[in-house]
């Protein structure tokens, strides 16, 4: 008998070891949850600046009201990764400043020639090919 007993014991407390190890307090639960944040896909500002000034890059979201600043160093060649801004059709006030001379300076539709600023609103960036800036 006390034998069985002694068994009985065993697996009891062998169920209750085991089974505090394989849950989760809720508490826990809770936060691994909400831990979990959203992915959004970004695309690549890129930038080309052929000249000896460096050029500042405003790019205003008129959307959401965020706004992205960026450096075009001088002599950038091609396609330079400046910094990254939400995929999507987001619309953007774009300003560019030159902190020399007067250049070409060219996003997306907006081109202007021998500037030292261009500024242009109504810019949907949020695509590869939209978020180019070219300074020659």
């Amino acid at each position: 008998m006390k034998r069985v007993i002694l068994i009985l014991i065993t697996m009891i407390g062998i169920t209750f070891v085991n089974s505090s190890f394989t849950t989760l307090p809720k508490h826990k639960v809770a936060a691994t949850k909400n831990n979990k944040k959203a992915k959004f896909n970004t695309v690549n500002v890129t930038a080309t600046n052929s000249t000896s000034d460096g050029v500042h890059v405003t790019l205003q979201n008129t959307t959401s009201g965020g706004a992205y600043y960026f450096f075009i160093p001088p002599n950038t060649p091609n396609g330079v990764i400046l910094g990254q801004i939400p995929e999507g059709s987001d619309i953007y006030t774009v300003g560019l400043t030159s902190t020399g001379g007067a250049h070409n300076m060219w996003i997306y539709w907006e081109h202007k020639s021998n500037v030292t600023g261009l500024s242009a609103s109504g810019m949907a960036l949020g695509c590869q090919s939209c978020a180019q800036i070219k300074i020659f």
